[in-house]
């Protein structure tokens, strides 16, 4: 059987290519490096049309283009095949003064509004972020892998503290291959003279300071379906783990792995049932199913008091559409408190590129956005479990104990609409509200919003 892939947007790649200008500062963020040209443009290079985090491709071309090591800082602009725009990231150097390969100079990083090659936005998205780069970072920088500064060395010595006692620092090189608001990730590989050895560093904002510790309380208890840490640093949202390896649930289509990942969700949502003050003191929000109705409600009465920039348009047609059906909302929520499942860890982001699959067995990822919540809403938002009753039975079916099957059945249905509801309410509350504009990583992110509304929306139509 053959299952639906993830979201392509989210987890997945594109194999054509896409030209990507380079906005690198030297470490002062004084001067970027330009062509050398009479009219200077900003350094181009090709990368995969990728999703646009996954920076690691794109740094290594620069760095090669360049001739200089640098670390990239965000994405600026996605760009479009089809409209023949490129990206844009911004970078930093390690140094001041630092040569550059031929045909390329240092510019006073005042005169980028003179440089060739860029249309009207991307313009302003340059000069917003020469204002930025050229002040200090925040003491508390929500997102410190986003400036210039030491945050990188700081990860060097802190990785190396945890594994240079079996390795000397030769012997191992951190690549970083992922970096936007919500994640760094960074690969740590340890080659010796007969044998090699990977591991993952991430760190996640403070917004998401939580994962760290859920990450390990769920590691502690059921280590078959998690990543084995290595360290971890609560404080800063840090961890360095074993490799899981590059095969996902989605990649492997495999109905059993499907199967058995939605049991071991399962499995790990009644671990936790009925120890709301543990995941309470893990950092977890509580989310209650009954206020639902009522926050549908007062996004419904004023939408301009969201403060959604980019996706208002689409936000205010999505609760348009979900207006007709607060009521059988309020039943819904009715439904799914009356069927007795407690509150539990609920992972807030499943799919089948968060779950991977080591020795055959599925190994669930990135509890960034867990909190204590109704526990159907993570199988209920996974297409491919909504979609398919086999799958939904085998994670049902761990549930029998706490209700009839049939119940479990009806509350699981109910659960669609409400989940996607909720969901965008915690996109909104719990991260766009932490992101800047103008910020590409806003504009995507806030994109869900507007999704999961006309989610709910469609479930709700299909009922009546």
């Amino acid at each position: 059987m053959v299952l639906e892939s993830s979201n392509s947007d989210h987890h997945g790649s594109g194999e054509a290519h896409i030209p990507a200008l380079a906005l690198v500062f030297s470490k002062s963020g004084r001067e970027i490096a330009t062509t050398s040209r009479d009219l200077p443009s900003l350094p181009e290079v090709r990368v995969l049309d990728r999703f646009y985090p996954e920076t690691e491709n794109f740094e290594s071309a620069v760095a090669r283009t360049l001739g200089i090591a640098v670390r990239v800082l965000r994405c600026l602009d996605l760009g479009s095949l089809e409209e023949g725009r490129p990206r844009l990231y911004s970078l930093v150097t390690s140094d001041d003064g630092e040569r550059l390969g031929d045909d390329f100079l240092w510019t006073d990083a005042v005169n980028v509004s003179r440089l060739g090659g860029l249309d009207d936005p991307q313009t302003v998205s340059i000069q917003h972020e020469r204002k930025r780069v050229s002040n200090s970072a925040p003491a508390s920088a929500m997102v410190p892998w986003g400036w210039p500064g030491g945050w990188e060395r700081e990860v060097r010595e802190w990785v190396y503290g945890h594994i240079e006692s079996r390795y000397s620092p030769e012997q191992v090189t951190l690549t970083p291959i992922r970096s936007w608001s919500i994640s760094s990730v960074v690969r740590v590989d340890i080659v010796t003279g007969s044998d090699s050895k990977r591991l993952f560093f991430k760190a996640s904002p403070r917004f998401f300071s939580r994962e760290v510790m859920v990450t390990k309380a769920v590691a502690d208890r059921f280590p078959e379906v998690s990543p084995q840490l290595v360290a971890v640093d609560t404080d800063r949202g840090w961890m360095l783990m074993d490799d899981l390896g590059d095969l996902t649930l989605g990649a492997a289509d495999d109905f059993e792995l499907w199967n058995e990942a939605m049991r071991a969700l399962a499995r790990v949502q009644i671990g936790f049932a009925g120890e709301t003050s543990l995941l309470t003191s893990l950092g977890l929000e509580r989310r209650s199913t009954s206020v639902i109705p009522s926050m549908l409600r007062e996004w419904l009465h004023d939408p301009e008091s969201l403060g959604i920039g980019y996706e208002a348009e689409r936000t205010e047609k999505a609760l348009q559409r979900l207006s007709p059906h607060v009521e059988r909302v309020d039943e819904l929520t009715a439904l799914l408190d009356s069927v007795g499942l407690p509150p539990t860890l609920n992972h807030g982001d499943l799919d089948a590129g968060n779950v991977f699959v080591r020795d055959g067995a599925p190994v669930i990822m990135d509890w960034s956005d867990s909190s204590i919540s109704n526990p159907l809403f993570d199988a209920a938002l996974i297409p491919q479990v909504s979609r398919n009753q086999v799958l939904a039975d085998a994670y049902l079916g761990e549930w029998d104990g706490f209700a009839p099957v049939g119940r479990l059945e009806v509350a699981f249905e109910a659960a669609k609409p409400v989940a996607a509801l909720e969901r965008a309410f915690h996109y909104h509350r719990n991260i766009v509200a932490h992101l800047e504009y103008p910020s590409v990583d806003l504009r995507v992110l806030e994109s869900y919003i507007p999704d999961l509304l006309n989610l709910a929306a469609t479930s709700l139509e299909r009922c009546e």
